[in-house]
């Protein structure tokens, strides 16, 4: 449990900063196309909420760690 809470607790933080980054408008500079800018992946409400469960995710496994020690 705390290899995975490990893994969503990066992931919860990479998908932080990939939220602020599109908050101030440095991440959509990267993207080709600039027809992908509208879906959900790259707006910063997407990426606030996947942090958010994430995050959520990594408490839970740290949670249920504890319980088995």
């Amino acid at each position: 449990m705390g290899v995975l809470a490990l893994i969503l607790g990066v992931l919860g933080g990479l998908s932080t900063v990939m939220g602020i980054l599109t908050a101030v408008e440095v991440a959509p500079a990267f993207i080709a196309g600039e027809t992908a800018t509208a879906s959900i992946a790259y707006s910063t409400n997407g990426w606030g909420g996947l942090a958010a469960i994430l995050l959520l995710g990594c408490i839970a496994a740290l949670v249920a760690r504890s319980g088995y020690e």
